[in-house]
């Protein structure tokens, strides 16, 4: 006797999906001439499905059930319950768990598949995030944002002093120099939030803003610099970028969908986030919009309180000699495009002190104080 001669008086209920509703229907299901007969409850038939063709998609489910499909590409579905019927078209469907053939057709559609979710993605990261971002950074609230700032502050310097204790340098006479160059920027900038200026003991020529009004100052900046209105022009730079909320913006695009619903919250509370944050801030580079937008806010802020710009040019020449206009090692915001000359050129053209004399940024005894903040 064969298999299925043994089973031909079998019967059992099933759950029945016809593909076009969502709602199963209650039928009975036995075995007829190589074919999988499906009859609704008044003994009608509903379909014949052949045994050949007849497969598994139920991927080993634990009740013992079997979900069963007349051929991969039909939408129709089958659950059978019953411990006997389920064993009886096991033993008679052999290639009830057989993988779909690949065809070329399938390849094709694998491959536009693919194209699809590659494109989605390319959207999502270079136009949706980015967009959200620029239009989101203003609606943060302040002090979500200087929260942020405080943690990715420190695991900014982490990043930066890898296997030391980063310490920003502070001395009294140093933090008061410091201070005093801050508020007469910070006075007239109108910055809609305190700023939070430190020095960072390390010797890259750098400065970075970060979110929630944090600059930090590196000390081989300071150390490089002739004169106190050269490190008060990187100042007014970043606090440029602070009134934009370019700090912002670009941990925004940097954290992606699940920054900006953080952000938002104010919900960055662990430190692995921070991390992550503080890293890809520091790998970033603000645009060219935005790097200009910062010099001409410079330029303009140093100009209202009578400082010259040359100062600033003289110090985008210094950054041009040091990295041959291009080389991106210091990752200083100040270089993030080559054209340094160029700026350097706009920063003179915007001088409105020129010989003339003004009020110095500190006075040679402050200056020596600042130079010297991070000697203990």
């Amino acid at each position: 006797m064969t298999a299925l001669a043994q089973y031909e008086r079998l019967e059992s209920t099933g759950r029945y999906f016809d593909g076009q509703t969502a709602r199963p229907r209650d039928v009975v299901v036995k075995f007829g001439d190589a074919s999988l007969i499906i009859l609704d409850m008044g003994d009608m038939p509903i379909a014949h499905w052949s045994l050949a063709g007849v497969r598994d998609i139920g991927d080993g489910r634990e009740d013992g059930s079997l979900t069963l499909t007349p051929d991969y590409d039909a939408d129709e579905r089958l659950t059978i319950d019953d411990p006997t019927m389920v064993q009886a078209i096991r033993t008679v469907c052999k290639d009830l768990r057989q993988r779909r053939p690949t065809t070329p057709k399938r390849w094709r559609k694998v491959a536009l598949w693919t194209v699809a979710a590659l494109g989605s993605v390319y959207m999502i990261m270079f136009h949706i995030v980015p967009a959200l971002s620029d239009q989101l950074a203003t609606l943060i609230p302040p002090e979500a944002e200087a929260a942020m700032g405080e943690k990715m502050v420190d695991q900014f310097a982490d990043l930066l002093t890898p296997g030391d204790e980063p310490r920003f340098c502070s001395t009294p006479k140093g933090d008061k120099a410091l201070a005093a160059m801050t508020a007469r920027l910070e006075g007239t900038a109108n910055v809609y939030l305190p700023l939070t200026v430190r020095v960072l003991d390390h010797e890259m020529v750098n400065a970075f803003a970060l979110p929630g009004g944090q600059i930090v100052l590196f000390r081989g900046l300071i150390r490089t610099a002739d004169a106190p209105e050269e490190v008060a022009a990187v100042l007014a730079h970043e606090i440029g970028h602070v009134v934009a909320r370019d700090p912002t913006r670009l941990t925004l695009r940097s954290a992606g969908t699940a920054g900006i619903l953080g952000l938002l919250l104010g919900d960055f509370t662990g430190a692995t986030v921070t991390v992550a944050l503080s890293e890809a801030l520091l790998r970033s580079g603000y645009q060219r919009e935005a790097e200009t937008s910062a010099d001409h806010f410079a330029t303009a802020l140093l100009a209202a309180e009578g400082l010259p710009s040359e100062p600033m040019a003289a110090f985008f020449l210094k950054l041009k000699e040091m990295t041959g206009d291009s080389d991106p090692g210091l990752l200083s915001h100040l270089s993030t495009h080559p054209d340094l000359q160029g700026r350097a050129d706009k920063a003179r053209e915007a001088d409105t002190v020129g010989g003339s004399a003004f009020k110095p940024v500190l006075d040679d005894q402050e200056w020596v104080a600042l130079r010297n903040i991070c000697q203990e």
